[in-house]
């Protein structure tokens, strides 16, 4: 019988011990290693014609001490003004659509490769990097070609 009791207490400990733990442990797991979107330093101009672009932030990448928010989203036009995109947020849903007007050598990303813009079709999907506190998109934090944003 004492046995019985020693080891039904043992395991009640151990189960109000894996109570206290878990809860830290979970929370280290969902918290990111890195900044987050909410981290930015938005561009005030951006903010003012796009509030929604840190809902539209994907992650944020750090490179040589500069924070770079990354963007999703699908061309819906393309035309000699610039590249109309369609961003998406986290979750995948359509969001505001920008312009962006490429440089003279700047590239996007699409499907994990570098791609200039004049390549660019309707439905295609990209991802581009706007650097912190600047209105401006590169192809990748490793970027330094930028094409501006338009704001409307």
């Amino acid at each position: 019988m004492k046995t019985q009791f020693r080891s039904s207490f043992a395991a009640a400990v151990l189960a109000c011990l894996g109570a206290l733990v878990t809860p830290t442990a979970m929370a280290a797991d969902n918290h990111p290693a890195g900044p987050a979107c909410m981290d930015i330093k938005w561009n005030p101009e951006l903010l003012k014609m796009y509030p929604r672009a840190p809902v539209a932030c994907q992650e944020v990448a750090v490179r040589n001490g500069k924070k770079y928010a990354r963007f999703v989203g699908i061309v819906t036009g393309v035309g000699p003004e610039g590249v109309a995109v369609r961003f998406s947020n986290v979750a995948g849903d359509p969001g505001r659509e920008i312009t962006v007007k490429p440089g003279a050598n700047s590239k996007v990303t699409m499907a994990g490769k570098k791609v200039a813009y004049a390549a660019l079709r309707t439905g295609d999907e990209l991802t581009f990097w706007v650097p912190e506190q600047q209105v401006g998109a590169i192809a990748d934090p490793e970027d330094t070609d930028s094409s501006t944003i338009v704001l409307r």
